[in-house]
């Protein structure tokens, strides 16, 4: 049994190396994911990611949610993208919150599910955008800019544009102009 032991350990060891080097054994579906969807393989991206949002990854819930709204290796499935991506903002994703937002706001069917789809877009802006998105915080600016969802404030626009321009938001830094100009 010694000699047994001292004979087949090199040759497992050496499997276990092969395995290892060839990615066997340091499978990452999360990394796996992201790469078909970067290599335009959204179908096995789907497969990798359900099982990881199902059990709570953030991220994966938030990159499933991308899939269902755009219908990309799935059906374009609206509600079901919410779905994800209200899992993934109560876990605290920021992308989720803007993506949110910008569902309410700009969506078909998110806007049907709510009585003011401007506020509930206003509401999800503002957690990202507190929170540092810069995107989010250009589309508040908008919001307050227009009324839309908030109260029609051009000093809180400005607030939330001079935020978003602050980051090197383009489009901020020139609406930032021209409500400082006064146009």
């Amino acid at each position: 049994m010694q000699i047994y032991r001292f004979i087949t350990w090199p040759y497992s060891f050496v499997f276990a190396l092969i395995l290892a080097s060839s990615g066997a054994l340091a499978a990452d579906p999360l990394a796996d994911a992201i790469k078909a969807i970067d290599s335009g393989r959204p179908a096995l991206a789907v497969q990798l990611l359900t099982p990881l949002a199902n059990t709570g990854n953030t991220l994966a819930m938030y990159r499933l949610g991308m899939l269902h709204y755009m219908g990309q290796g799935v059906p374009e499935d609206e509600k079901q993208a919410i779905y994800y991506w209200k899992k993934a903002a109560a876990q605290g994703s920021i992308d989720a919150m803007y993506q949110l937002g910008s569902a309410y706001l700009f969506g078909t069917q998110a806007a049907k599910t709510v009585p003011d789809p401007d506020r509930e877009a206003a509401i999800w802006y503002f957690q990202a955008a507190s929170a540092g998105h810069a995107d989010a915080q250009y589309h508040l600016g908008l919001l307050f800019l227009a009324g839309k969802g908030v109260v029609d404030s051009r000093p809180e626009s400005a607030r939330w544009m001079r935020k978003a321009a602050s980051q090197g938001h383009p489009e901020a830094k020139k609406a930032l102009q021209m409500i400082e100009s006064g146009k």
